[in-house]
């Protein structure tokens, strides 16, 4: 099943109140509501858009598949490229434990890719 998987994003980019954050962005709050809490049925195309530019993503990082049984769950499969079977990382919590030499050995790293 593909379902909208904002979560991920919403902790990844740091956002601590999306709800607010989908309202600020232009959302409804009925429809922040449900995108904050994956109720969502259905989406618009102009959405997933809107969702994309405030998140800074693309659909395939907000999009999520689960195979409804194991005939779908093909590896050659196009959609394995958006199955998540990743562990979740707490960045912060990762961070909290580097010792400051480790901290500046990763600001550095990141700022050669940003």
């Amino acid at each position: 099943m593909l379902s909208l998987n904002l979560q991920r994003i919403f902790k990844a980019r740091g956002i601590e109140h999306p709800y607010r954050f989908l309202v600020k962005g232009g959302f409804v709050p009925f429809t922040a509501h449900k995108y904050k809490n994956n109720k969502v049925e259905q989406i618009r195309l102009d959405h997933i858009e809107q969702l994309c530019i405030l998140l800074n993503c693309t659909p395939n990082e907000i999009f999520e598949w689960i195979p409804n049984d194991l005939l779908d769950d093909r590896m050659d499969h196009p959609l394995q490229s958006i199955r998540r079977r990743d562990k979740k990382i707490d960045i912060n919590k990762m961070l909290s434990k580097l010792s400051i030499q480790k901290l500046e050995e990763v600001e550095r790293m990141i700022a050669q890719v940003a």
